[in-house]
């Protein structure tokens, strides 16, 4: 086979892909040409292949031997290398008979720490035998990058076996002074320790073993890491400000899945928290890191174990070493002063010691204007229709269109200025939103959201105050109500805040954020939005405004929660979905249904596909059933996968309205019914019968 594609096409978008560090190029036939950027699907054409475009361009990286092997297993893997482009891992499967394929790119040369200017004291943390290893950073490109540095250093340095999940890291690392296995899944990671620790029990010696995992996102997988963090180095990235966020989200993804037990283990095994701050590098190029670490202590350790998040923060209250990392990247010439006061934790104290000690240079007119990167608006631009799906190639002189905000949830047309667009309905929960007026930098936000129906909104105002300044209420536990799960989000304060569970009782019941608001928080309005969803499907969303002001008081904690207003939150319901499922998961659906339309009863879902299927028309009808309704739910199993009509109800909707217009809940686990490579990054749950649900708490 060729080391290199013979179809332009397809050779610029490999190399697009490694320009814009995707994790994935999908080829697929009816869907346009995509990348996975930042767990997000980018199509580059609003026009899809034809599936003979895509089984060109499948064809064109098989040999005989491949094409004889894909006829006969019907996937395979295999990778090549574009010399100074990168490495490609392919696996082409079928699609519906149609010959498709995904290929994940990585780069050749990973970077060293020096290159990301850490911190020595981080190195030997990459060399130890067990535990788990936090990477916490806002910048996921950065989290990217320094655990591709970590793992060079360990494989350099250390002789053991080295394995790296499949989205660990966008580099392809070459074997070190040990094994190294690349691309793994998570069950192949686990059959992987159980093989050494069977080898182990025999009495076979066994070299250390380090194992990248990638992203933290859920319980499922946080269990998992500490299962091997007993036996092996875990290193995990996660998205958070700052070491007191990333020990917060153990929290609550400990909560979520595997309760008191699972966070004990986490504190047990927890050996350090990097926090990283992409800072410009003075003389260009790639972010430098500006490193905060927090070693594991027996003090740190029995708070954690608690799961005391309010003694958490004041355990770490000050932080006198977060900024003295930058100082000395500062101090060495690396960045500049400018520069470093923007990421700085306590900005005053920087600032003072900056004025201080740095002298500042006189500005030079000859120096070059700063350069703004605009994101990838020169290339996904799609508003105008294009004929060819194969011309997308970047155009110099094309005028660069202002780049479309990230989408913060998954209604984000609403108008929060104004109420409900139906009044609610009397049995359906209505929510509300308790917070301070303003809110200091530095200091610890709590925010209660309650849910009642809407004839006890008083009583909610009454109980608010008589609990503000209580403890929070016990984790949900009672599986006999519906769960509602509430997740909250507050931009520039909190990036994607986890999720929290209540009871629907029809009394007014609340959960409790504990919200650390870093100190250098830009003062002013941040947008606080909350998701609200049953049984991981959404039924609706929340919006208000959280004040953060330099003059806010600073109290304790408790003093802070006694002083909870009500923020006369927007409320946007959801009000009707198109179910998508196979015949033989009715049953279950119906029970989730059940679950929606007690907490929601005015949201009208449509579940009778199965019966409209049988007419001729079928197409039209359920054509028609979907442009009324504003998602599509989609309950996703092994049947569902064969299923010629669910593929057709999710293909339209993702035709129509796009990825964000679909929730998926999975009813059999991803080892038995793995999601379709165009819903790959699609957010789902895993629901858990109630009979394996823990029970409540005596």
């Amino acid at each position: 086979m060729s080391a290199r594609p013979t179809i332009p096409f397809l050779l610029d978008l490999l190399q697009l892909a490694m320009r814009k560090e995707a994790s994935a190029v999908y080829v697929v036939p009816w869907m346009p040409p995509t990348l996975r950027i930042d767990e997000r699907s980018v199509p580059l054409s609003p026009v899809a292949f034809a599936p003979e475009q895509s089984t060109l361009l499948v064809l064109d990286l098989l040999d005989e031997a491949h094409r004889a092997a894909l006829d006969r297993s019907r996937e395979i893997h295999f990778s090549f290398v574009l010399d100074e482009v990168g490495r490609f891992r392919v696996h082409a499967f079928r699609r519906h008979g149609q010959p498709a394929m995904t290929i994940r790119p990585y780069a050749l040369h990973a970077p060293t720490p020096r290159q990301l200017a850490l911190p020595a004291l981080v190195c030997p943390l990459a060399a130890a035998d067990r535990g788990l290893l936090l990477l916490a950073s806002r910048s996921a490109g950065l989290r990217r990058d320094a655990a591709a540095a970590l793992i060079e250093q360990r494989k350099r340095n250390v002789a053991g076996e080295l394995a790296l999940l499949e989205d660990a890291s966008r580099f392809w690392h070459e074997a070190g002074r040990g094994a190294l296995h690349q691309g793994l899944s998570a069950a192949a990671a686990l059959d992987l320790l159980q093989r050494r620790q069977a080898r182990t029990a025999a009495g076979q010696p066994a070299p250390p073993l380090a194992i990248a995992w990638g992203e933290l996102r859920d319980g499922l997988l946080l269990e998992q890491v500490l299962r091997a963090a007993e036996h092996a180095l875990c290193l995990l990235t996660l998205d958070a400000d700052d070491p007191l966020a990333a020990l917060q989200r153990l929290v609550t993804l400990s909560a979520e899945h595997g309760g008191p037990e699972l966070l004990r283990r986490a504190a047990l095994h927890l050996n350090a928290v990097l926090a990283l701050r992409a800072v410009p590098a003075a003389a260009g190029g790639a972010d430098l890191a500006a490193t905060e670490a927090l070693a594991n202590s027996p003090e740190l350790s029995a708070t954690l174990a608690e799961g005391d998040t309010v003694a958490l923060a004041e355990l770490l209250r000050g932080r006198p070493q977060a900024d003295e990392h930058l100082w000395a990247l500062l101090a060495e010439g690396l960045v500049t002063p400018e520069n470093a006061m923007r990421r700085a934790v306590d900005r005053a104290a920087f600032a003072h010691r900056v004025a201080a000690e740095v002298p500042r240079p006189q500005p030079d007119a000859a120096t070059a204007p700063v350069t703004v990167d605009t994101g990838f608006a020169d290339v996904f631009e799609t508003s105008a229709p294009m004929g060819d799906p194969f011309d997308f190639a970047e155009a110099a002189a094309r005028p660069l269109p202002m780049a479309a905000p990230t989408p913060d949830t998954q209604f984000d047309d609403v108008d929060w200025s104004g109420p409900d667009r139906q009044p609610p309905h009397p049995d359906a929960a209505q929510f509300h939103a308790y917070a301070p007026a303003a809110v200091a930098p530095g200091a610890l936000a709590t925010i209660d959201l309650w849910a009642a129906l809407p004839a006890q909104a008083d009583e909610v105002a009454a109980q608010a105050r008589r609990a503000a300044g209580g403890p929070p209420p016990p984790p949900f536990g009672d599986t006999s109500f519906p769960a509602i799960s509430v997740q909250l989000r507050i931009d520039g304060v909190l990036a994607s805040g986890p999720a929290q569970r209540l009871a629907w009782t029809r009394r007014p019941e609340r959960v409790r954020f504990l919200v650390p608001v870093a100190g250098n928080v830009r003062p002013g309005a941040h947008a606080a939005r909350v998701r609200l969803a049953v049984d991981g499907l959404p039924i609706g969303e929340l919006a208000f405004v959280l004040q953060i002001t330099a003059d806010a008081p600073s109290t304790a904690p408790a003093a802070a929660a006694a002083a909870l207003e009500d923020m006369h939150a927007a409320r946007r319901m959801l009000q009707s979905a198109y179910a998508a499922f196979a015949p033989a998961d009715r049953d279950v659906v119906q029970d989730i249904a059940r679950d929606l339309q007690a907490v929601a009863p005015g949201l009208a879902i449509f579940a009778e596909g199965s019966a409209l299927r049988s007419g001729e028309d079928w197409r039209d009808r359920i054509e028609r059933e979907m442009a009324r309704s504003e998602r599509l739910f989609l309950f996703w199993s092994a049947a569902a996968a064969e299923s010629p009509w669910v593929d057709f109800e999710w293909r339209l909707m993702l035709r129509r309205r796009g990825l964000g217009a679909i929730d998926a809940l999975r009813l059999d686990p991803p080892r038995r019914a793995p999601l379709p490579p165009e819903l790959a990054d699609l957010a789902s749950e895993v629901r858990v019968p109630a009979a394996a649900q823990p029970a409540a708490p005596p």
